[in-house]
């Protein structure tokens, strides 16, 4: 490829770029993944599309040049989907709560995975609140899909899943900003399609976006705005959760509108530590599970299909 070239036609800013072909993506995206990208034309064109912004052919295209360096894993016969977690933001003004929902899952029988960073120089990572909690993070695939096969959360973290998505999520520390991959890790599904993934964006005007590539792509997904760009729901105030199948969307929760009655009783601080044993006293019943994520897990056993109609 003459990456050169398509530098010229993708950086030339929000509103000159020329977006590119599903197949022109698939075929760059493959070459960032295996380094066959220059340094320097690496970095132009992942700042190009920061800019840019994807299209919905180049996020098709991404995606499956993605899905090709994913590991497989299998899905339990007879048991719900698994719901897979993305976990990349962490916690910068409240508790992480994505171990909260993971094991309120798991205890439903749902199977579990969560994948993401360990760690966060600027924030608490779920990584971290899962070792206080006592769930260590995978060393290997296998032992992902043991620990899912016991009936236990699975964390499994990004360097492991991908070392070749790794390489590209970390050039944020040198180049100071996000970049595509960032987007497109939080839709990976090592189980391809045999799973039910939480997508949740950050900013609303992303919502229409996320929504569009499900749609084309097919997911078994629930979208929602997540917090703090993690992909629980917001504890203070339920978002709206829309669930995709196969091309096809259902709202199942409509957000929460005008002052909400009650704020919920939530971790004192953000730290690793006070997060874990509020999750612990939430567990045991000692505090409320607030209602916006017992919602959200009425979402994923009804999508996971755990259960045949929505918990009331």
């Amino acid at each position: 490829m003459k990456f050169n070239d398509i530098i010229k036609e993708v950086g030339r800013g929000k509103n000159s770029a020329t977006d590119l072909s599903e197949a022109a993506a698939y075929e760059l995206y493959s070459a960032m993944l295996n380094g066959e990208v220059p340094e320097l034309e690496l970095g132009g064109l992942l700042i190009a599309f920061r800019i840019k912004g994807e299209s919905e052919a180049e996020m098709l295209g991404f995606y499956r040049a993605m899905e090709d360096c994913l590991p497989d894993m299998r899905a339990r016969p007879g048991k719900p989907l698994p719901v897979v977690i993305p976990s990349y933001n962490g916690a910068r003004r409240q508790g992480n709560l994505t171990p909260l929902l993971a094991l309120l899952l798991a205890r439903q029988g749902v199977p579990v995975l969560v994948h993401g960073v360990t760690s966060d120089p600027k924030r608490v990572a779920s990584a971290e609140v899962f070792a206080e909690l006592g769930i260590q993070p995978s060393a290997t695939i296998a032992d992902a899909q043991q620990t899912l096969d016991r009936g236990e959360v699975a964390f499994l973290p990004v360097e492991v899943m991908s070392p070749k998505l790794d390489t590209l999520l970390k050039l944020r520390w040198r180049l100071g900003v996000r970049n595509s991959t960032h987007t497109l890790v939080k839709l990976a599904d090592p189980f391809h399609g045999q799973s039910v993934r939480l997508s949740s964006v950050t900013h609303p005007e992303y919502l229409e976006r996320s929504g569009s590539f499900l749609r084309a792509s097919g997911a078994r997904a629930l979208l929602l705005r997540g917090t703090e760009g993690e992909a629980y729901a917001n504890p203070k105030r339920c978002p709206r959760i829309v669930y995709f199948d196969n091309g096809e969307e259902r709202v199942l929760v409509e957000a929460e509108a005008g002052t909400v009655p009650e704020v919920p009783d939530l971790p004192g601080a953000m730290d690793a530590v006070t997060t874990a044993d509020w999750i612990r006293q939430a567990l045991a019943g000692e505090v409320p599970v607030p209602h916006p994520i017992q919602r959200q897990v009425a979402c994923c056993l009804y999508a996971s299909g755990a259960t045949d109609a929505l918990p009331q």
